[in-house]
């Protein structure tokens, strides 16, 4: 797919979405990995660089499933677009968590509501009604099965290894279902709450209020769940890392339940001269002990050993 072609459907769509903007796309790249059939760097495109980068076997797609992938990429850019068009997001840490949440949901949103054309409807029929795949047809119920996966795996893994990149793997995977469900007017919340109690989420109450500030385009509640939602996560890996990594004789497991926000650095700084005081006492203890053995090994050589009077030792 040449530049020229891809800015043709980018016209398409700011005329569609009412996008005011005469940002064009640069280049396009097909390099992306195997699994992401497109994307925009956000530091790209705040140095002005208006890259699209598309998978290598983009050309290899359906007609219907290239403009799928391309109208959630638009939005992507469109999102950007708009935020970066005043003076709402000061902190590029606001305009980071905006880009992740609130534009990964916008996006899925106007990729499938434009694909089935029924954003104004009551009801989407998730059997009857088929949407592009990259090779054919697939039902909205596969859709969202596939995503559903994708996201509690996603958190699962996090749960199980507590890295950083796997929570903003499955929250930008849950983002994806969100934008898919809210399609469904009459039973959005309750597929939400479903989505939450499927991938074990559902006992904080930040990702339903986060679910309906994006349904309200409500940017700044987006940013305060969208904050709070990563907090958890960073509690989650830090009581998994302290119980790793310190000596449990050093606090209390409800301590370390209980760490916010407000509390966790001064109960780090604590814990940690704690440590550096239980290390030093273990230093002392440990190296008379290193010493004495040492000097009877430097000085016994085996002839020495042999000389010593066994008369005592009772034979067998």
């Amino acid at each position: 797919m040449t530049l020229n072609q891809v800015n043709d459907l980018w016209e398409l769509y700011k005329e569609r979405y009412e996008v005011d903007s005469d940002a064009m796309i640069t280049d396009v790249c097909y390099d992306t990995p195997e699994n992401v059939e497109g994307s925009f760097d956000l530091f790209e495109l705040l140095g002005g660089i208006y890259i699209l980068h598309l998978n290598p076997r983009f050309h290899l797609y359906s007609e219907d499933y290239v403009r799928f992938v391309l109208f959630h990429e638009f939005t992507h850019f469109a999102d950007f677009i708009k935020a970066t068009a005043g003076d709402q997001f000061e902190e590029r840490q606001d305009l980071f968590l905006y880009m992740n949440s609130y534009s990964e949901y916008h996006a899925c949103r106007v990729a499938l509501g434009q694909s089935i054309d029924t954003l104004s409807h009551d009801y989407v029929y998730i059997d009857k009604i088929q949407i592009p795949g990259p090779f054919r047809e697939i039902s909205i119920r596969r859709l969202l099965a596939e995503n559903l996966f994708r996201t509690k795996y996603a958190y699962i893994q996090f749960f199980r290894y507590f890295k950083p990149s796997d929570f903003v793997s499955s929250f930008r995977q849950l983002m994806y279902l969100f934008g898919y469900i809210a399609l469904f007017k009459q039973t959005n919340e309750q597929m939400a709450q479903h989505v939450l109690k499927v991938i074990g989420m559902d006992s904080s109450s930040c990702y339903m209020d986060l679910f309906q500030a994006l349904k309200d385009k409500d940017t700044e509640n987006i940013l305060k769940y969208t904050k709070n939602a990563y907090n958890d996560a960073f509690l989650m890996y830090l009581r998994n890392f302290i119980r790793t990594h310190y000596d449990e004789s050093l606090y209390d497991d409800e301590d370390v339940d209980n760490l916010s926000m407000d509390n966790y650095q001064e109960f780090l700084e604590d814990l940690d001269a704690r440590q550096d005081e239980l290390d030093e006492a273990r230093e002392q203890m440990e190296s008379p002990v290193a010493a004495f053995i040492a000097g009877v090994l430097a000085t016994c050589s085996s002839k020495e050993w042999q000389s010593i009077d066994t008369s005592f030792i009772p034979e067998e």
